[in-house]
């Protein structure tokens, strides 16, 4: 007689908040705060992540270069005057 195989769980298809908190190296509360404004789907109390909610948080987040704007000017460090404690300029 053969001894049953042991049932390997599958991985999940989706993620809590501590899944994506670890994925995205943020905390479960910046993420808690804003579930609002991030794709995620709901059932009753559980919060779950799917991979293309995670695309779609990535991207929100994401930002590039921006070339310079038409019209403005690089200024050169070495023009810079440091400002003191009372946000005046220093001599």
């Amino acid at each position: 007689m053969s001894s049953p195989s042991p049932v390997v769980p599958s991985p999940s298809p989706y993620l809590t908040y501590a899944g994506l908190a670890e994925l995205l190296g943020v905390t479960e509360g910046w993420l808690r705060r804003r579930i609002r404004t991030l794709p995620h789907e709901k059932y009753g109390r559980q919060v779950r992540f799917f991979p293309e909610h995670v695309t779609a948080i990535r991207a929100l987040f994401s930002v590039s270069p921006v070339a310079e704007l038409p019209g403005t000017t690089r200024r050169d460090w070495a023009t810079l005057v440091p400002l003191g404690a009372r946000g005046r300029a220093m001599a």
